[in-house]
């Protein structure tokens, strides 16, 4: 009995630690140093960016790129290069408009907004095949718009920091009754 518990914490071990391993974020510095095909998850945040370094479209195979706390307002059209991105971190940036290029990133399942500046989510967001999480954390939203409502994969929809009253975070919730919504406290403002 105890050979087999050995054996099974073993087995544990090694599949905890080759998932860990699946699963790193390289900085854009290992990357380069390492076969473009074998990076997934790509790391570039606090570096002041205005915009993309040329060489992250280099990584086709990327599954996760974390852009935050960074002073992007913009994002190259190139993006779409990136077409196995599943998540997307963008937050703490400097987005005022909703980065468009992104919405041909068909694989993407977590998308990272929060704390931006941005005032709306655009209908086209609908076009999202499989987009489970939506981060739109602390940006200066006054209406969701229709096409978040449209998102049939959607299962986690962060809205905290944003300013609604209980009338309309009910509303909402009702909308989007599959969809674990966040928010902070109601606000005792009106509709």
């Amino acid at each position: 009995m105890r050979k087999a518990f050995v054996n099974i914490l073993i087995l544990f071990v090694f599949n905890s630690s080759f998932s860990l391993i699946g699963q790193r974020y390289y900085s854009l510095k290992e990357a380069l140093n390492t076969p473009v095909d074998s990076v997934f998850y790509l790391k570039v945040s606090r570096k002041k960016l205005t915009e993309i370094p040329q060489e992250v479209f280099t990584f086709k195979n990327l599954k996760g790129l974390d852009l935050s706390k960074n002073r992007l307002v913009k994002i190259s059209p190139e993006i779409t290069k990136l077409s196995a991105l599943e998540k997307l971190n963008l937050s703490k940036n400097r987005f005022e408009i909703f980065p468009k290029h992104i919405i041909r990133l068909e694989n993407l399942r977590e998308l990272i907004l929060g704390s931006n500046k941005l005032g709306y989510i655009p209908k086209s967001i609908a076009k999202y095949p499989k987009l489970e999480v939506l981060d739109m954390y602390d940006n200066p939203m006054g209406e969701l718009g229709d096409g978040i409502f449209l998102l049939t994969t959607l299962r986690r929809l962060d809205l905290r920091g944003l300013m609604y009253n209980a009338k309309s975070q009910a509303e909402i919730r009702n909308k989007l009754p599959n969809v674990k919504v966040l928010f902070d406290s109601p606000c005792n403002c009106m509709d």
